[in-house]
């Protein structure tokens, strides 16, 4: 969406429109605004400020050279004023574009893109007029927002204030922040654009008029001065919400973000993020209607922000870095940690041929089972991108080798998978500090997840854990105590990624649920009945409605107990559904996913098909067989219950190649005769 103004056949009617809102601006409140914001009412005043703010040259001592511009960030901007409470804001979900942040905001909701049509929001147009001004385009939002698999309205934020809401800005500069001042016919029912020594003036002069006011500061040093008037007179009836403009970039974002009035200056959270320092775009039109008395419709699914104490902004700051480097991170250090492998297995069989190769087979597996703990440990360093990658191939290499050494074959997979499970059950208790910091963890960056488990730990660590049981029940045979120890631990894995207060997953539950009980029917001696394959079945559905009721007894305010357990039966059950099946089914043909899917599936079938071959070095072991078939049923039966599907499969196979090129290491298969 491009936020336009009419070009230069109308730029005179323009500026006569605009001299008028700015003379009107500074006179006295009309009568309808009047009858709609009395004195002493609450106010909030939302404020943008365009870009990063470059300090002016500092002159050294008398004839030297003057020292060099230093450019502050925003963050450091916000927080160099004392009376604001600063954070973080996450303005999408999912791909990042300006316009729709600055939608969103407008509809306290969001989705992903990919669940409009158009996925780009269209071009508008400002058309000033005598009232105010109006948005020329706005019947396409409107449409685009209505045929979205959810409850979206755009200009709920401004449409539900009595005499809607107005709008300062700085001539000369672009007006796209307008958009928030837009009600639900893409109205704005007050415009001010002048010159940006009067902003301050003119902003204080609509709010005396409306109760909701949006402006766009001065760029540069002028905007920080602009801020500073307007923090200094402001009332204790108005709420000030500041934040960074929207960029027009690709990347996502982590947009700057302070608010005065709140009480104590401290640090940004919410109940939509969970997260110190980070809160929703969303989470703007709910604590503005706090503020205001105005109840928060039901289509609004952001949270009132909260002040938590302590202030700091380096420590934002480094939060931000992190995440933004996640992403760029993930697949280089992948492809870094297989080429090591290849490296390894190439050399070993120079020394030592095949003998060689098997055990570079069995130490490269083991590596990939080390690596989701190596990426916590780097989490909680926040290495440069080469000293993690160093850490990421060299640690998990050498912890493979020496798991091999100490655990006798074909048990050691058992070790990495406990501690795996081990070390992320810990950091979710503790809100998840590291996993979000971590390669494979949600990303908050891309406002999906900002805590708990992500797409990609939702099926590798099920698959994980269940290739580590089987390993460590190799011998055994199947027997109820076998398949208890199974669904024991699916139990607490899917109570640790389901439960609001942990990894807070929904479909993570139905994933582990499906996963497990796959190994559960093949660890139960005897023939199997038709009533246990029944609750094997509804094993799934079981795990959701556990997971229903840990998430309401312990008062988790989690995404899934506000959408669903609240769904108040007017087909948001459907829309969720929906919404999921648009979402994966989009992911399926997204770039070459649909190649990776089929690879994927075939293998599975491949597995099956060749089961007895697969299992020929452990001779068709029980535990080993559940443990892998219940891999492969996280990758399967999680493209099923997640919106992001097909990378789920994905990883999950992964997991389940590299459990097998384990067990194709057995060393007595490195010489013929012996075996």
């Amino acid at each position: 969406m491009q936020i336009q103004t009419r070009p230069a056949a109308c730029r005179l009617a323009l500026a006569a429109a605009a001299a008028v809102s700015c003379a009107l601006a500074l006179a006295l409140p009309s009568s309808a605004g009047a009858a709609s914001a009395s004195a002493g009412a609450p106010r909030v005043l939302i404020v943008f400020l365009p870009g990063q703010l470059k300090e002016p040259p500092a002159l050294g001592a008398v004839g030297s050279a003057p020292k060099r511009k230093v450019e502050r960030t925003v963050t450091e901007q916000l927080a160099a004023q004392s009376q604001l409470s600063i954070g973080l804001s996450s303005p999408v979900q999912g791909r990042y574009i300006a316009a729709q942040a600055l939608l969103d905001i407008t509809q306290g909701t969001r989705v992903s893109l990919s669940s409009y049509s158009p996925e780009i929001p269209p071009s508008m147009l400002l058309v000033p007029d005598q009232r105010g001004a109006y948005f020329g385009g706005w019947m396409a939002v409107e449409k685009r927002a209505r045929d979205a698999p959810a409850q979206i309205v755009p200009g709920l934020l401004a449409g539900s204030i009595g005499g809607g809401a107005a709008y300062a800005g700085v001539e000369g500069q672009p007006q796209k922040d307008a958009v928030v001042a837009a009600d639900r016919a893409g109205r704005i029912e007050r415009l001010s654009i002048g010159p940006a020594a009067t902003l301050p003036a003119r902003a204080q002069a609509l709010l005396r008029d409306r109760r909701l006011v949006v402006a766009t500061l001065a760029a540069g040093g002028a905007g920080d001065r602009q801020l500073s008037t307007l923090l200094a007179e402001r009332g204790s009836n108005e709420l000030l919400i500041v934040m960074r403009s929207p960029p027009d970039k690709r990347s996502a974002q982590l947009l700057p973000v302070g608010i005065a009035g709140l009480g104590k200056p401290g640090t940004l959270s919410s109940s939509t993020t969970h997260l110190d320092g980070v809160v929703a775009g969303i989470d703007i039109l709910p604590t503005a209607f706090d503020w205001l008395g105005v109840p928060v419709p039901s289509a609004a699914s952001g949270q009132p922000i909260q002040v938590l104490p302590g202030r700091d902004a380096q420590q934002l700051l480094a939060l931000k870095g992190r995440l933004q480097v996640v992403g760029q991170r993930r697949f280089p250090v992948l492809w870094a940690l297989l080429g090591g492998w290849i490296i390894l297995t190439l050399a070993a069989m120079l020394a030592a041929d095949r003998r060689g190769m098997r055990w570079a087979m069995r130490c490269g597996a083991l590596a990939i089972f080390w690596l989701p703990s190596i990426l916590l440990l780097t989490a909680a360093l926040a290495p440069s991108m080469v000293v993690e990658m160093l850490l990421v191939v060299f640690g998990s290499l050498l912890l493979g080798i020496a798991s091999d050494y100490v655990v006798p074959w074909p048990r050691a997979p058992a070790l990495p998978a406990l501690v795996a499970i081990g070390a992320y059950i810990v950091d979710l208790a503790f809100g998840s500090p590291l996993i979000i910091r971590s390669l494979l963890g949600p990303n908050p960056l891309f406002g999906s997840r900002f805590y708990g488990i992500g797409n990609e730990l939702e099926s590798t660590l099920p698959a994980l854990l269940l290739i580590g049981l089987g390993a460590l029940l190799f011998g055994r045979g199947r027997s109820r105590g076998a398949a208890a120890l199974f669904a024991g631990c699916g139990i607490v894995l899917g109570v640790a990624l389901g439960a609001a207060q942990l990894g807070a997953d929904v479909g993570g539950v139905m994933t582990v649920a499906a996963g497990f009980g796959v190994a559960v029917l093949l660890m139960l001696p005897g023939r199997l009945s038709g009533r246990t394959i029944a609750l094997v079945a509804i094993a799934p559905f079981a795990a959701l409605a556990l997971l229903a009721a840990i998430d309401l007894l312990s008062g988790g305010d989690s995404h899934f107990t506000r959408t669903v357990l609240r769904a108040d039966g007017s087909g948001a059950w459907w829309e969720i559904f929906v919404r999921r099946i648009e979402l994966a089914g989009r992911g399926l043909i997204r770039g070459l996913m649909p190649v990776a899917a089929l690879i994927a599936l075939l293998t599975v079938v491949l597995g099956i098909v060749r089961r007895n071959r697969l299992l020929a070095p452990v001779d068709g072991d029980s535990g080993w067989r559940a443990g892998l078939a219940g891999a492969a049923a996280v990758g399967v039966f999680g493209a099923i219950f997640n919106d992001s599907g097909p990378m789920l499969l994905l990883f999950a196979v992964f997991v389940a190649i590299c459990g097998a090129t384990y067990l194709r290491g057995d060393p007595l298969l490195a010489d013929s005769r012996a075996r």
